[in-house]
């Protein structure tokens, strides 16, 4: 109930604001020429009729949108000059009775399951704050009653403290700059996830868009939209080596039921907040108001909900998928396993050598053979014809961004790196005897060249499969997870914190990493839904796209705060202490 409300509360407070900024434009998708003299001049490639006006001046409108195909004539005069020819696909209709329809039907079962959930959650959050004792310092000791673990478990006022609390034995004092690392690559995230869709908006200049692409540092920032996930991957495996190696004592044995409790822990911390939104988008996030243009932002969590559940959703139909940004979950959950069956492999001392050879050769070689395999482009490009379809179905979003071998070198880089500073933690010579003067500099130039030479990629596919471009795609992709890690132990060294260090521990930045698996969760709904209700064309300017992203950024955080106190750790300290 919180969330549908806090969701329909954003979409009509942007709506009403953006009504104070933009004028109201709405139009039918069409493209037409005007007549021709000596050259063919084109007007807008598309033009809307007012939307908000043919619902309020007609009670039985029918609004359609269209897109025209341009198909070769040789024949024609005109084809010599634009080749224009073409065909109209019908795409939607909304009429007035579908406009009331989707509020006027009753409740089905994962609307009320939903309900339940959260107004269930709701209540014992409100329960346990007004009956916690302060002065109970039990802490879900052996032998507390159910009562205790749910009153605790649940405070609002002992979750709040918790927000601000550092947890020293999960990271370690030296890894302290996690949080703010986590913290600000989420940010990134969702700004980049909050402006990309103006893409695929109806535009008043999409002269000055199409002119953007061909700037020479735009392949460079595709390249960071792109690979900025990629140092989670490199955080989780380092942590889930640290971890792995902290709990790696005589009396500790490492079997299947090792296994077994990991996961276990592991389903723990994501499944019931990530149940909680699959629950929302199945049920409720279907039911909100969809525009002329909300078609072009599917989600498809009412039949394909369970391949998030069981953390396949990154290969069972991915380009049909439920929270498009989930496909993250299921490639780490994927790593997780991996990792964490490699952990215990090199408990074994004769194979620790051949595991660390096979984890660095897969990551170079793993992404090259899939690329030049599938003849794909060496990286995300963006290519005007591509422009309106959805990235889910693009060939290399579906084999090389989101399966988990394609990512696993990164997650494997992380791994090394938590190795390393789990064994030469305690000595005050650690940066000397890996070297990190001489590896950080060299990483770091790698990265810069490998994403600087994004500039002279081919502008276009290539029809037959390129090693060259193979191998460039898979280092490129490497040298993210290579600079991140060295620079992740590099800081964790640092016998003197420096300001950068300092500033990554900053409270505030400590507060928005415990945020970020809330805030990675929502940014879809509330993205897509914001989206959803623009009905006109929009001008691509700076004001635009910070006028998208602030909203959306000051939603997701709120909606993802309040998640986290009302279901994230409450849900997640009392599972742990009922099944510890």
């Amino acid at each position: 109930m919180v969330m549908v409300l806090l969701v329909f509360g954003a979409a009509i407070y942007l709506r009403l604001s953006m009504a104070m900024w933009l004028m109201v434009v709405t139009s039918i998708i069409a493209c037409c020429a005007e007549s021709f003299a000596d050259q063919a001049k084109l007007i807008n490639i598309y033009q809307y009729d007012d939307y908000e006006e043919c619902q309020r001046v007609h009670r039985d409108f029918v609004y359609c949108t269209a897109k025209a195909h341009l198909l070769p004539s040789t024949n024609s005069v005109i084809w010599r000059d634009i080749e224009l020819n073409s065909t109209v696909e019908l795409m939607r209709c909304i009429s007035a009775e579908d406009s009331t329809s989707a509020f006027s039907v009753g409740l089905n079962a994962p609307q009320i399951g939903f309900l339940c959930f959260a107004l269930g959650a709701l209540m014992l959050v409100s329960l346990a704050t007004v009956l916690d004792d302060p002065r109970d310092t039990s802490k879900g000791k052996t032998g507390s009653s159910l009562y205790r673990h749910v009153v605790q478990s649940f405070s609002l006022s002992r979750n709040l403290s918790k927000l601000v609390e550092r947890d020293i034995k999960s990271t370690g004092h030296n890894l302290r700059h996690l949080d703010g690392i986590r913290a600000l690559t989420m940010m990134i995230i969702l700004l980049t996830h909050s402006s990309i869709p103006l893409i695929r908006m109806p535009l008043k200049n999409i002269d000055q868009l199409e002119a953007q692409f061909n700037e020479p540092w735009f392949p460079i920032a595709m390249a960071g939209n792109t690979y900025t996930v990629q140092i989670f991957f490199v955080i989780g495996g380092l942590l889930l080596a640290v971890n792995s190696l902290e709990q790696d004592k005589p009396n500790v044995r490492c079997n299947v039921q090792y296994l077994i409790n990991r996961v276990k822990f592991r389903l723990i911390r994501i499944l019931p907040l990530y149940l909680f939104v699959i629950l929302f988008h199945a049920s409720w996030y279907q039911r909100l108001y969809e525009g002329p243009i909300g078609d072009r932002f599917k989600d498809y969590c009412t039949t394909n909900w369970w391949t998030n559940v069981i953390f396949l959703n990154n290969y069972i139909k991915p380009s049909e998928p439920c929270i498009q940004f989930a496909w993250y979950l299921g490639a780490d959950f994927q790593l997780y396993l991996l990792g964490t069956m490699l952990m215990m492999l090199m408990r074994i001392p004769k194979l620790t050598k051949a595991i660390v050879t096979f984890m660095v050769v897969s990551a170079f070689l793993v992404p090259a053979i899939v690329i030049y395999h599938y003849n794909l482009d060496a990286t995300v490009m963006m290519i005007l014809r591509y422009i309106l379809q959805e990235i889910r179905t693009l060939p290399y979003y579906l084999r090389v961004y989101i399966p988990f071998e394609t990512n696993a070198g990164n997650y494997f880089f992380g791994m090394l790196a938590g190795m390393s500073y789990f064994h030469y933690k305690d000595r005050p010579a650690a940066t000397t005897i890996l070297k990190l003067k001489c590896l950080l500099p060299c990483s770091a130039t790698l990265f810069v060249l490998m994403n600087g030479l994004t500039m002279l990629l081919p502008d276009d596919h290539l029809s037959e499969p390129s090693l060259a471009l193979a191998v460039f795609g898979s280092t490129l992709k490497c040298a993210w997870g290579l600079f991140a890690s060295t620079l992740l132990l590099h800081l964790a060294f640092q016998r003197t914190p420096s300001m950068l260090v300092a500033t990554l521990q900053h409270p505030i930045l400590l507060v928005g990493s415990k945020l970020s698996y809330s805030a990675y969760l929502v940014q879809y709904s509330i993205i897509y839904t914001v989206y959803k209700y623009i009905t006109y064309p929009l001008m691509y300017d700076t004001f635009t796209i910070l006028l998208f992203t602030a909203a959306i950024i000051n939603i997701t955080f709120f909606v993802a705060f309040l998640l986290h106190l009302f279901i994230e750790v409450p849900f997640n300290t009392f599972l742990r202490r009922i099944l510890s």
